[in-house]
């Protein structure tokens, strides 16, 4: 029984780690604390009677015991400045620094070449009147009257123009403020 619950931690701890580790630098603290209290996450979850199987939810359980690790960490120290104390619980919370590692950039990259293919792919099975009113009004930022003068129609004609535009793009695997952000 030790021993598969020994193996169950060791692959939760080769599939958390990392996730595990860069909260605890988005928190603010330096790598070897982050693996301290990782490791005393991890010592911790091994000298528990219950098996890992029991918990309800495995990874909001190991974030939240590392939190409350690192707080506990940043106490006891003293080498931080005090905690921000929130104002509407009374709370301390520990600063947290969100920054975007090389890794996120090629991961954002990868990402973003994905989504410019398929709003490629749904911009394409658009007419040329539809693409048209799409720029005009959402890059642009034209008025219904604006547009209607450039494109020569009525003014309910373009606002019909632009509701089945808007109408085929809600077909598309995308939401439409994602295609719309991306093409601005």
């Amino acid at each position: 029984m030790a021993v598969v619950q020994l193996a169950n931690i060791s692959s939760t701890y080769k599939d958390h780690l990392d996730a595990l580790y860069a909260y605890a630098l988005h928190m603010g603290f330096d790598e070897q604390t982050a693996m301290d209290a990782i490791h005393d996450v991890f010592y911790k979850l091994c000298i528990r009677h219950t098996a890992i199987d029991d918990l309800e939810n495995l990874r909001f359980y190991l974030f939240r015991s590392l939190r409350n690790r690192l707080i506990d960490i940043r106490r006891s120290h003293r080498e931080f400045p005090g905690l921000e104390v929130d104002e509407i619980n009374g709370r301390s919370d520990p600063p947290f620094h969100l920054q975007v590692t090389v890794e996120d950039e090629m991961i954002m990259e990868e990402d973003r070449e994905e989504i410019r293919l398929t709003i490629e792919k749904v911009l394409s099975g658009l007419t040329n009147r539809q693409r048209e009113i799409i720029f005009l009004r959402y890059i642009q930022e034209y008025s219904y009257e604006e547009i209607a003068a450039i494109m020569q129609i009525s003014v309910e004609s373009s606002r019909n123009l632009l509701s089945r535009t808007l109408s085929r793009l809600k077909e598309s695997p995308l939401p439409i403020s994602i295609i719309i952000a991306f093409i601005r």
